[in-house]
Formats: structure tokens, C-alpha cells, sequence
């Protein structure tokens, strides 16, 4: 058995350092390890970083950010391990996170990937599963509903609820936080889609499991501490990111569903958010709402395009 750990940094030396930090501490619970990071054109001390204190770590520099996806895939193509394990650089293995996802591995040639229970540094529970998007969950999401009905409608909701995380529960997908996938299945579907620049990559390859009948797993006993989108904020990235939410979004309801649901999502947000914006400027408040609605209105157009062409051309976000 062999597992090929690949992390994705942008900009979070810091962080960096306390993920590679309990890297260094896991590989003795796996025989054959290989870690990989795949620094996304840094400007902070990050590659130099890992090159003085992880010497046993391969450093992949890349001259421009690519984006989580395609820093990924250029990490993946540098080992050969069985299974990959994918964490985040605000992520922290706990002891025998790492040997206990392989096992479950290992043990049921069905699961083409498992997730861990993600946890906030403090201890508290944090959402690691995902129900598959669609119009409505997404619909219901943007309307606010989500936070309105906080104990009812639960097949409504993007994430699992506390209780919904059940040990060893099949679910739809698993955080991008951390999760171990089987090489063979990830080559299979050709990695992750590089026209994703952030966001949603975890419905793109996971669906295809799903649809091919294979299972994705929930694993209680392995813990993962993530520090729940601290590489964003570290980069301070909300108007990119949120650009980038809504565009993978279409991006991916078109390519998995069709350019008619991809049209009703994005529709869909837009009235939400051009009636709510109209309404609260209308009673004289702040109407966050129209910026989300100039910001789904570039997130379609760049939907078409390809991730070099939208890197190109920058779109100009609203603040």
C-alpha cells in the first residue's frame, strides 16, 4: 500500500507549516508515503519554506496560480501511489487519521474514496459531507432559507447536519478539506477538471462515482482539524472567491446536467438577488444583494469559457 499526500498552497506559509507539520507526524502510520506541494505562484516564503524545514517533501513550483484543481492534478502526476490523499494547507492530520482512511480503503473495493470528520481548531463539529447540488437546494440556499429553517427541510440543504454525520454513512460527497481517492479512479475520470478554478471540484468527481454505482464513505474515526476556508481568507479573496463559487457552479451544473438546468440555476439566482437588493434600497439599506447579482451575471458569462481564457482575461469583479 501507498499514498501520495498532495497540497495545494497559495500564499499560507504559515498554515502551510502546521499541515506539513502533521504530515511529518503521520507518515509513520503508512509504510509508503509521498508528499507533495504544489506551490500556486507564491509571493509569500512559502516554497522557501518547504525547501529548508521538509526537506522529504517534493515541491512543485508553478510559475502562475493555477487554481486548486489543476495544482492538484500537477501534484497527482508526480507520485504513483495507490491512493491520493488531497488536503488542504489549512488542514491538520490528528494521529492515525491517515492509516485509518486507508484501511477503510483497503477493506471494501467498492469505496472509491473516504472523508474524515472535520473538526474547527477549537474542537467543535464542522460539516464534511455534501448532498449533490441542484437548482433547488441551490435556490433555497440564496433565498436564505437554509438559515431560516435551521432543524426542518433537511434534504433541502447543501451540507449534512451534525446528526446526519453517521460513521460509516454512504453519502454524496465529502468535504474538499481532506479526502482519500483511489489513483485508478481518478486517472479514470481524468483528474480534476481544469476549467474549475475553485470551487465545486469535489461534485465534479465525485458524481461520476456515484453514477457508475461506486461509493463514496464517511469515517468517523478519523479526525482532520481544518481551519474551514483559512487559505481564502488568508489571501483575502472574497470578491474573487465568491465570483468563483457562482461560476463553477454553472460551469458544473452544465456539464453534469445540461445547459437547461446550468440557465434555471443561474436565473434563479438572479432573481433572488435582484429582488432582494431592489427591495432593501428601496428601504433606504445596504443592498449587498445587487452586487451578488452583478457578480452571477459575470460568473455565466465566464461559465462558458475555458479556465485559461477566464486567467486571461480578469474579469473586473464589484467590491
Amino acid at each position: 500500500m501507498s499514498v501520495d499526500i498532495v497540497i495545494v498552497n497559495f500564499n499560507t506559509s504559515a498554515l502551510l507549516r502546521e499541515c506539513l507539520e502533521s504530515v511529518a507526524r503521520a507518515r509513520a502510520e503508512v509504510e509508503h508515503t509521498h508528499a507533495i506541494v504544489v506551490d500556486n505562484a507564491s509571493t509569500d516564503d512559502s516554497a522557501a519554506m518547504v525547501r529548508a524545514d521538509f526537506p522529504w517533501v517534493e515541491l512543485v513550483s508553478l510559475s502562475e496560480n493555477l487554481g486548486f484543481g489543476a495544482g492538484n492534478n500537477r501534484g497527482v502526476a508526480r507520485g504513483h501511489g495507490e491512493f491520493i490523499l488531497f488536503l488542504n494547507s489549512d488542514a491538520q492530520l490528528t494521529p492515525d487519521a491517515l492509516s485509518r482512511m486507508t484501511s477503510h480503503l483497503q477493506a471494501h473495493s467498492d469505496w472509491v474514496a473516504v472523508g474524515p470528520r472535520l473538526i474547527y481548531p477549537d474542537g467543535s463539529f464542522q460539516p464534511s459531507c455534501r448532498r449533490f447540488p441542484t437548482v433547488w437546494r441551490c435556490l433555497w440556499s440564496s433565498a436564505g432559507m437554509a438559515t431560516r429553517f435551521t432543524r426542518s427541510f433537511k434534504s433541502f440543504r447543501h451540507w449534512l447536519d451534525e446528526e446526519e454525520h453517521i460513521d460509516g454513512r454512504r453519502v454524496d460527497m465529502v468535504s474538499g478539506a481532506c479526502f482519500l481517492m483511489r489513483r485508478g479512479y481518478f486517472e479514470e475520470i481524468g483528474g480534476f477538471d481544469e476549467n474549475l478554478f475553485l470551487f465545486e471540484e469535489e461534485f465534479d468527481v465525485f458524481y461520476p462515482a456515484v453514477r457508475r454505482g461506486l461509493q463514496v464513505r464517511y469515517c468517523t474515526d478519523a479526525t482532520v482539524i481544518h481551519g474551514a476556508g483559512k487559505s481564502v481568507q488568508a489571501n483575502r479573496m472574497a470578491a474573487f472567491a465568491r465570483f468563483h463559487l457562482y461560476r463553477s457552479k454553472y460551469y458544473a451544473f452544465r456539464k453534469h446536467y445540461g445547459p437547461f438546468s446550468a440557465r434555471l440555476s443561474c436565473g434563479a439566482d438572479l432573481a433572488v438577488f435582484g429582488v432582494t437588493g431592489a427591495l432593501r434600497r428601496m428601504r433606504g439599506k445596504t443592498a449587498e444583494a445587487l452586487v451578488m447579482f452583478r457578480v452571477c451575471r459575470l460568473a455565466w458569462s465566464a461559465a462558458r469559457l475555458s479556465g485559461a481564457e477566464v486567467r486571461a482575461r480578469k474579469p473586473n469583479l464589484p467590491d
